[in-house]
C-alpha cells in the first residue's frame, strides 16, 4: 500500500468521479467512469496513497461516499452547505476539503522539520483527529 497522504473527492452516480490531492494541493489523479464500483474506487485510492480525508459535495454525505470513507478509515468531510452546481466537479470536492483544512496543514508545515517523512506523519496525525 502506498503511504502518500491524500485528500479524496468522490462524486457518485451513474458516472462516478474520483479526484485526489496530495497535502500540498497538487492533483494526484482524476478519474471519471460509468459503473464505477465501490471496490474499484477503493482499489485505485489505495494504490495511489493513504486517504486521510474523503470529501463529498453535499452537506448530507451520500451513502456511497460514507461507505468508502468508512471502509478506508478516512475522515469524512462535507461542506457546511451543498456546493453549487458550478462547484460540483470531480476536483471541486477535494479542493474544497483542502482549502478548509489548509490552515491546519500550514500550521504543521511551519512547525515541522525539513524531513518529509516526519512532515507527512504529523499531517496524518492532525487530520485523523
Amino acid at each position: 500500500m502506498n503511504e502518500k497522504p491524500l485528500i479524496i473527492g468522490i462524486d457518485p452516480g451513474n458516472t462516478s468521479a474520483v479526484a485526489a490531492l496530495d497535502l500540498n494541493g497538487e492533483t494526484e489523479f482524476l478519474i471519471s467512469r460509468k459503473e464505477f464500483s465501490h471496490h474499484e474506487i477503493i482499489r485505485i485510492i489505495v494504490e495511489n496513497g493513504y486517504p486521510l480525508v474523503i470529501a463529498a459535495d453535499r452537506e448530507e454525505i451520500p451513502s456511497t461516499v460514507n461507505k468508502i470513507a468508512s471502509s478506508l478509515g478516512a475522515k469524512k468531510f462535507t461542506p457546511e452547505n451543498d456546493l453549487s452546481r458550478r462547484r460540483k466537479d470531480k476536483l471541486g470536492k477535494a479542493l474544497h476539503a483542502y482549502k478548509s483544512l489548509s490552515k491546519q496543514i500550514r500550521k504543521i508545515n511551519s512547525r515541522a522539520e525539513t524531513d518529509r517523512e516526519k512532515l507527512d506523519v504529523a499531517r496524518k496525525h492532525l487530520l485523523k483527529t
